[in-house]
């Protein structure tokens, strides 16, 4: 991938984690997961492990996209750089 393609990809990850769809989707099934973890009982292990999975996996999708953004951004500065050469 070049620093064009890392640059588009960046920015559309970037377009994502501003919508507020994207965001309130989010923020809605993180509140579900926990809500899960905190009202399972005792001796729900399986149920607490979901939820802990899968607040675990909306973290990573999350840091995912903000990699994308952060590699984005270095891949404009170095474009910019090139084009001054």
């Amino acid at each position: 991938m070049d620093n064009v393609e890392r640059l588009a990809r960046g920015q559309n990850a970037q377009r994502l984690m501003d919508d507020p769809i994207i965001q309130s989707a989010l923020h809605d099934m993180e509140a579900m997961y926990i809500n899960d973890w905190k009202t399972s009982t005792v001796d729900d292990v399986v149920k607490r492990e979901r939820a802990f999975a899968s607040i675990s996996v909306l973290q990573d999708f999350k840091a995912a996209l903000q990699s994308y953004v952060d590699t984005g951004k270095l891949a404009g500065k170095h474009l910019e750089r090139n084009s001054k050469l």
